[in-house]
């Protein structure tokens, strides 16, 4: 993955490898989100998140707001399937707008729903975002989450012409 960053310092370019595939084993972070209006560099909270998750054996960390609603990952948009329609938090949260949430409802009729994680346990859950598209979410908190081939079709859909990066997520 290329990430080329433009500010008052000039030009700097960066890589790192894409990440692996397959679904994603999430914790909730202890450290809390803090609402920003457009894409960050200063990443010390998100890193921080995806710390905690690493050394307690997860993948990835899900951040919550101060007043512990459901609202990002570290470096990914979150949503959801309750019941009959997909589901994600609403960007007065202060999340980031990005890319694949935006391409995501493009394909699905999404509402924007608050909701705490006791909500989102027994729910389908997936993560996305730009690099990798649609990634299920297997477990929250070491609880097994249920599986949805609604995930799946979506996936096969988010690039308009297959996978970028060698394989699906």
């Amino acid at each position: 993955m290329l990430r080329v960053q433009v500010g008052n310092g000039g030009v700097t370019v960066n890589t790192r490898d894409v990440p692996r595939g397959g679904s994603l084993d999430v914790v909730i972070a202890a450290t809390r989100h803090a609402p920003y209006p457009h894409k960050v560099v200063a990443r010390e909270r998100f890193n921080a998140a995806l710390e905690e998750a690493r050394a307690a054996g997860a993948d990835d960390a899900l951040l919550l707001t101060g007043d512990g609603l459901v609202a990002e990952g570290t470096s990914w948009s979150i949503f959801w399937w309750d019941e009959d329609r997909l589901a994600t938090p609403p960007l007065h949260l202060g999340i980031l707008p990005g890319i694949a949430r935006t391409r995501v409802m493009e394909l699905v009729a999404t509402v924007e729903r608050e909701c705490r994680p006791a909500d989102l346990m027994g729910a389908s859950l997936f993560a996305t975002n730009a690099v990798r598209g649609v990634v299920p979410i297997r477990r929250l908190n070491r609880v097994a989450l249920a599986e949805d081939p609604r995930t799946a079709r979506l996936a096969s859909r988010f690039w308009p012409d297959g996978p970028i990066f060698g394989g699906a997520s």
